[in-house]
C-alpha cells in the first residue's frame, strides 16, 4: 500500500484505485444476452421455475415478446442480432432455397443476402475503445461479416454443458487483456426436446427446470465475482412452441404433384418452387387445396402480409408459400423420423413458425442490472426493437445500414439513472480504497 502522505499519497492512492477498478472487466456497460429457444411465457411458473419467476418480477419485463415473422430460430435469433425484419437481412428461415433453388441450412450464403448487414457484435468492436465481444452459439455467429469475427465465439456444440457455458461467459467478461462488454449467448432447450416430444411431455418439463436452473448459476456467478451493479442481464427466448398430433398433418403429395415443383418445407412453413412454365398450375392446385381442406394458407410473392415483413425479398422470387394453421403441419422426412420410433396414435410433435399474432408464438423477455428498472412491468414490445436498446446501453453509434427497430417501443425499460454510471464492482476493497482516497484527498488540502 502507499506509504506516503500528502499529494503524493493521494496520487499514489489513485493509481492503485484505478488499476483495481479496472482489473479484468470493462469499463463500459456490460451486457449479456441469454437465449433459451422455444421457451414461451407460460413456462414460468413459481412451482416448476422459481428463479426465473423471482428475476421477472425484480427485473424490467414485459407478459411477452413479440416474435417476427415467420417464428422460427434462426429468423429471430438474426433478427436480434441486427434489429431488422426478415426481409432486410435476408434469413427466411431455417431451411430455404439458394439462388440456384436447392435446399440451404445455416450456410455463409443464407446469412449473407446483404453484405451491409452486420450483426451488433460486430457493430460493438467497429466502435472500439476498449469494446469487445463474445458469442456463444448464437444463430450465424459462425460467420464472418465484412471480413471481421467477434473476439470471442464458441461454435456450437450441444454437447457443452450448460455451466461451462456460463463460466466461459464469465472468463469472457473477466478477462484482464480484452474483457468483454458485450455477451450473446445460446442455449437449444427447450426448443429441441419439445419438437421430438411434445410441449407438456415430462421431457419438455425437465430442460424448462434445466433453464431455470441454469439462471440460477449465472445469477450465482454474479453475485460470486460481485458483478451486480455492472452487468446487465437479459433473458429472453426467440418464439413459442406448439404442439401437433399425426391426424394433423398435411401430407402436400396427396393434393398436389410433387413432380411438379420442389419444396423446402420446415413444420408450419413451406417454400414451393414450380418447375419452368408450372407456376400456375401449382398455385390453382394449392389454392383448390386451401379451399377444401382449410388447413393451411397459399401465397404469392406479392400476396404476403405487409405486416410480416418478408415480402420485400428477392430470395421469394417464383415462390409459393405456405402457412399451416396453428396445430397442423407439412409431413417431412423430419416427421417420418420421429414417427419410426412411436405409433401413430402416439405421435406428438412441437411445431412453431406460424404467425407471429398467435399468443403461443410469444417469446419471453426480462432485464435486470444498473441499466434497467427494478420491479417493472412493462408493455410488451417487438424483438426488432433489441438491437437499438443493447445500442443505447452500449454507447454505440448507429450502424452505416439503417435498421428496422426502433427505441421508442423499449426505452421505457431503461432506468432514470445514467448509463455507465453504476460502479465497476461492488468489492469491499475497492470500497475502502474509494474512502482511503478520499481521506487523503482531504488530509492533503
Amino acid at each position: 500500500m502507499c506509504r506516503f502522505a500528502g499529494p503524493v499519497a493521494v496520487q499514489c492512492l489513485f493509481v492503485v484505485f484505478t488499476a483495481m477498478a479496472a482489473a479484468g472487466v470493462s469499463r463500459h456497460p456490460v451486457i449479456v444476452v441469454m437465449s433459451f429457444d422455444g421457451f414461451r411465457p407460460d413456462y414460468i411458473r413459481p412451482d416448476v421455475t422459481p428463479h426465473m419467476a423471482r428475476f421477472r418480477d425484480a427485473s424490467a419485463s414485459p407478459p411477452y415478446m413479440r416474435s417476427v415473422f415467420p417464428t422460427k430460430t434462426f429468423v429471430n435469433h438474426f433478427t436480434m442480432a441486427t434489429g431488422m425484419y426478415s426481409e432486410t437481412h435476408g434469413v427466411l428461415d431455417n431451411y430455404m432455397f439458394d439462388k440456384d433453388y436447392k435446399r440451404m441450412h445455416y450456410t455463409y450464403e443464407q446469412f449473407h443476402y446483404d453484405d451491409s448487414v452486420v450483426p451488433i457484435w460486430i457493430q460493438n468492436e467497429n466502435n472500439g475503445d476498449g469494446r469487445y465481444s463474445g458469442v456463444m452459439m448464437w444463430s450465424g455467429s459462425e460467420f464472418a461479416y465484412q471480413n471481421k469475427y467477434p473476439t470471442y465465439i464458441q461454435i456450437y456444440n450441444h454437447s457443452m454443458p450448460w455451466t461451462n457455458r456460463i463460466d466461459t461467459i464469465m472468463s469472457w467478461i473477466k478477462d484482464k487483456n480484452k474483457p468483454a462488454n458485450l455477451v450473446y449467448a445460446y442455449f437449444e432447450e427447450p426448443d429441441n426436446t419439445s419438437h421430438l416430444k411434445g410441449v407438456n411431455a415430462q421431457e419438455t418439463i425437465n430442460q424448462i427446470v434445466r433453464a431455470d436452473a441454469t439462471l440460477k448459476y449465472i445469477l450465482d456467478q454474479i453475485k460470486h465475482e460481485q458483478l451486480e451493479n455492472k452487468i446487465n442481464l437479459i433473458i429472453l427466448s426467440d418464439h413459442g412452441m406448439d404442439t401437433v398430433t399425426y391426424d394433423r398433418m398435411i401430407h402436400l403429395d396427396n393434393y398436389v404433384s410433387n413432380t411438379t415443383y420442389k419444396s423446402v418445407i420446415s413444420g408450419p412453413n413451406a417454400f414451393i418452387h414450380p418447375n419452368p412454365n408450372k407456376f400456375d398450375e401449382v398455385y390453382k392446385n394449392l389454392s383448390k387445396v386451401v379451399n377444401t381442406s382449410r388447413t393451411f394458407n397459399v401465397f404469392k410473392q406479392d400476396e404476403l402480409p405487409d405486416r410480416w415483413h418478408m415480402k420485400n425479398n428477392t430470395r421469394l422470387k417464383n415462390i409459393i408459400y405456405l402457412l399451416a394453421k396453428p396445430e397442423y403441419a407439412f409431413w417431412n422426412k423430419y416427421f417420418e423420423l420421429i414417427l419410426s420410433g412411436t405409433t401413430k396414435e402416439k405421435f406428438k410433435v412441437g411445431a412453431h413458425g406460424y404467425d407471429n399474432e398467435e399468443p403461443l408464438m410469444r417469446a419471453i423477455f426480462m432485464a435486470s442490472g444498473p441499466a434497467f428498472k427494478k420491479n417493472y412491468s412493462a408493455v410488451q414490445f417487438n424483438n426488432v426493437d433489441i438491437y437499438p436498446l443493447i445500442s443505447r446501453i452500449a454507447g454505440l453509434t448507429e450502424p452505416s445500414r439503417p435498421i428496422d427497430g426502433t427505441i421508442k417501443g423499449v426505452e421505457q425499460l431503461l432506468s432514470p439513472q445514467p448509463v455507465g454510471a453504476a460502479p465497476v464492482s461492488t468489492s469491499p476493497v475497492l470500497g475502502i480504497l474509494s474512502a482511503l482516497l478520499l481521506h487523503a484527498i482531504a488530509r492533503s488540502l
